[in-house]
C-alpha cells in the first residue's frame, strides 16, 4: 500500500504511511518543512496525540490569534531575527517569552521535539521558520530556514492529514468535535 502525501516539502508536507497492523494507535507519518525531513530519526506517531495536536493547530488557525502582527514589539525585524528572539530570548525584547508560544508551530508530539519552528506574521506577510536540533551541538552553526507561506496551504495539508488519520483510527476521537 502506498503512502498518502499532503502538502509540499517546500512548505509543509505529511507523508502518511499505512496503519500499523499491530496497533492502530501507532502510525508512521513523515513530516517535511522547508525542505527538511523533520521526522528522519523517528516517524512513528502515537495517533491520539498526533490527532489532538493537529486539531489544536487548526483550531488556532481558525481563531487567528497566531496571525496577529506585533509591530509594537518587533518593529522592522525580519522573521529570522524574530525566530532568534523567540528561541534565545533578548535583553531588548524581554517579554517575548510570554507570548512566543502563540507563534510556535510544528509541534506534533515526540517526533518533532527536536524541531524549533514558528509561524511569524511580519511586515504584512506570514513566514514559517524552522531549525532542527537547536543548541544540541554548540560547534555546529545554526541553520534557520525561512520561507513565506500561505495560511491556506498549511491548513489544507494539516486538514487532509487529520481527516485521513482520524477516519482510519477507531479509538476515542471525542476531542475532535
Amino acid at each position: 500500500m502506498s503512502n498518502h502525501i499532503f502538502g509540499s516539502r517546500d512548505t509543509l508536507q505529511f507523508e502518511v504511511g499505512p496503519i500499523n497492523p499491530e496497533s492502530n494507535a501507532m502510525r508512521c507519518v513523515d513530516v517535511y518543512a522547508l525542505g527538511l525531513h523533520l521526522t528522519d530519526g523517528d516517524n512513528e506517531v502515537y495517533v491520539p496525540n498526533f490527532l489532538f495536536r493537529l486539531n489544536r493547530a487548526l483550531t488556532s488557525f481558525r481563531k487567528g490569534v497566531r496571525f496577529e502582527q506585533r509591530p509594537d514589539v518587533f518593529g522592522d525585524l525580519g522573521p529570522k531575527d524574530i525566530h532568534l528572539v523567540f528561541a534565545d530570548g533578548s535583553d531588548k525584547f524581554p517579554d517575548t517569552r510570554e507570548f512566543s508560544s502563540l507563534y510556535s508551530f510544528l509541534e506534533f508530539g515526540d517526533i518533532t521535539l527536536h524541531v524549533l519552528s514558528y509561524l511569524i506574521p511580519a511586515q504584512g506577510r506570514l513566514y514559517l521558520t524552522c531549525e532542527i536540533g537547536s543548541g544540541q551541538n554548540a560547534d555546529m552553526p545554526r541553520e534557520i530556514r525561512v520561507a513565506e507561506v500561505s495560511r491556506e496551504t498549511l491548513s489544507d495539508a494539516m486538514e487532509a492529514t487529520l481527516a485521513l488519520v482520524a477516519s482510519e483510527y477507531d479509538g476515542n476521537k471525542s476531542f475532535l468535535s
